[in-house]
C-alpha cells in the first residue's frame, strides 16, 4: 500500500491501532497493550533473569539478550514476537548494534527463542516462518489452550512439532510454562513459581557450561 494511500484511509496515522510499516510498505493493525497480553511475556523474561541469576550463584556466567522489541526481517515477511532471547553468545555479540529491523537475509542470526502471547487470535501461523529464520524453538501461550512449546522438525509437513519439554532450557514442561503465565495466580506465588524453574533449569544448565574462571 502506497504511503499517500494510507494516509487517506487512515487520517494520517490517527486511525486506532493502525500504523504505516515504511519499509515493508505494510498498514498493520497492533493489538492494544494490556497487562493481560504483556503479562506472561514479561513473567517468561523474569524466568530468564532468575535462571542467569541461579547460574551466577553456581559460578556460571551467561550472557544472554532479551530482544522484546526486536522486529524480524526475512522472505516471509515482517515478524514481531512478543519476547525473544538470544542465549548464544556469538549470536548476541552480532546483533548487539541492531536498532529496528534484523534482517536475516544479510545473515544476522535470529533468536534462539521466541514467545507469543495470544489474545485475539492464534499466533501458531508465525511458528513456521520464525523456524525457517533459524529459531531454535517458540514458545505459546494462550488462555484457553494454555501453553505450548514447539521445535523445529523437518519431517512434518507444517516444518515444526509440539515437544512435552525445552530443549533451551532443560527441565522445563509445557506445564510450568501454563503455571507461570496463568490468569489469577497471586504475585507472591507467582514469583515462588518462576524461582523453582530457575534453580532447576540452572541445576540443569550448569553441567553443560565452562565455570567461572
Amino acid at each position: 500500500m502506497p504511503r499517500a494511500l494510507f494516509d487517506r484511509l487512515t487520517g494520517h496515522d490517527d486511525a486506532p491501532r493502525c500504523r504505516y510499516d515504511e519499509h515493508t510498505g505494510l498498514a498493520e493493525f497492533v493489538a492494544q497493550p494490556g497487562f493481560a497480553h504483556e503479562g506472561p511475556a514479561w513473567q517468561i523474561g523474569q524466568l530468564f533473569v532468575r535462571i542467569a541469576d541461579a547460574l551466577a550463584e553456581r559460578g556460571h556466567d551467561v550472557a544472554w539478550q532479551h530482544a522484546g522489541a526486536l522486529r524480524l526481517l526475512s522472505d516471509d515477511g515482517a515478524f514481531e514476537p512478543d519476547a525473544g532471547f538470544y542465549l548464544d553468545p556469538t549470536a548476541e555479540r552480532a546483533v548487539r548494534r541492531v536498532e529496528g529491523y534484523l534482517d536475516v537475509r544479510n545473515g544476522l542470526p535470529p533468536p534462539d527463542l521466541v514467545v507469543e502471547v495470544d489474545r485475539s487470535r492464534r499466533s501458531r501461523h508465525k511458528l513456521a516462518p520464525y523456524f525457517r529464520m533459524g529459531v531454535r524453538e517458540a514458545w505459546t501461550w494462550d488462555r484457553k489452550e494454555g501453553a505450548g512449546l514447539w521445535r523445529p522438525d523437518p519431517a512434518e509437513s507444517v516444518g515444526f512439532r509440539a515437544v512435552p519439554e525445552s530443549g533451551l532450557c532443560p527441565g522445563l514442561t509445557r506445564d510450568d510454562v501454563d503455571r507461570l503465565c496463568a490468569r489469577g495466580v497471586p504475585a507472591i506465588e507467582r514469583a515462588q513459581v518462576s524461582r523453582r524453574l530457575a534453580r532447576r533449569i540452572a541445576a540443569r544448565l550448569a553441567s553443560t557450561l565452562p565455570s567461572r574462571p
